[in-house]
């Protein structure tokens, strides 16, 4: 497995975290998926199947948990600590870097906040690209964003988080052959810092904009 010692060891440290249904993680995850849906719904018309997600780096499902609502959704992560919390019904402990699944085998395939924390985030964008038909979405953190560049900056983990412009992520998808479908920064939501009671506030400010805090990318196979 090619994953970063000091990333694998962090990730598998037992620790207290918010679930999938905190008013934050909702707040976090619901405009990047009702964008995400925006775009994909008018390909699934006419469908008679439900179409299949794999959330690579799911974690403990914040996103996965509602993809579940729309997707026939496994969850894969190299951290059983994380796959532990997960909610979710499928899951399966893997590395992004060599994803355990056939050419092909999922309709879409998500990876969030995922890719600056592992070795070779292009390798792994290859692997997702491999077992996808049609989409890879892709959301990284904006290191022109100036919160998360200064988290980015103190927190080791997080440290490749500030190689992830607009156009780095732009890159990996045209590197990887994925014709780029949809592009947006948005968001103001940090979901493990945000106290609940300035959601109201932050939520304000949430929308699509050059200094949100993460980028989404939608990639066609």
């Amino acid at each position: 497995m090619v994953e970063i010692t000091h990333q694998k060891e962090y990730w598998e440290k037992a620790r207290k975290r918010r679930h999938p249904t905190h008013p934050v993680i909702k707040a976090f995850t619901s405009p990047k998926i009702a964008l995400i849906r925006s775009v994909l719904s008018p390909f699934e018309k006419g469908k008679i199947k439900l179409w299949t997600l794999l959330d690579v780096g799911c974690g403990n499902g914040y996103f996965s948990y509602y993809w579940e609502n729309f997707y026939q959704t496994i969850c894969l992560d190299y951290s059983r600590q994380m796959l532990a919390l997960n909610p979710c019904k499928k899951k399966t402990c893997g590395s992004a870097h060599t994803l355990p699944f056939e050419n092909d085998s999922f309709d879409i395939v998500f990876c969030s906040n995922l890719l600056h924390h592992l070795q070779n985030p292009f390798k792994a964008v290859a692997e997702m690209k491999r077992v996808s038909r049609k989409f890879v979405v892709l959301s990284e953190p904006n290191r022109n964003n100036p919160f998360m560049f200064v988290f980015g900056f103190i927190k080791k983990e997080e440290r490749n988080s500030l190689k992830f412009s607009s156009k780095y992520l732009k890159r990996i998808l045209e590197k990887n052959k994925l014709t780029l479908q949809s592009f947006a920064t948005m968001g103001s939501v940090l979901p493990n810092k945000c106290p609940s009671f300035l959601l109201p506030i932050i939520n304000i400010f949430d929308f699509t904009n050059i200094l949100g805090f993460y980028h989404v990318a939608i990639g066609a196979k």
